[in-house]
């Protein structure tokens, strides 16, 4: 069994962190915004827009980035 790496944990840590975001910026307004267009105006006065998704792309780069650096070659 491998050690958990610690380049390993904080990529994680920012691929959770960036799909936070993803989901708080996005994934929750999706049908606002699709029924908009464009953009949609939160009940706390918050503007998200379709660029939401681009979070959710950070995201998977980290999480892909820490399984390399946890199951890579070395």
């Amino acid at each position: 069994m491998r050690r958990i790496r610690i380049r390993a944990i904080f990529l994680g840590f920012a691929a959770g962190f960036f799909g936070f975001v993803f989901y708080t910026r996005y994934w929750i307004w999706r049908d606002c915004i699709a029924a908009s267009q464009s953009s949609c105006v939160t009940p706390d006065g918050s503007n998200v827009t379709e660029g939401g998704m681009v979070w959710g792309v950070i995201a998977l780069g980290f999480l892909a980035a820490a399984l390399i650096a946890q199951f890579g070659r070395r």
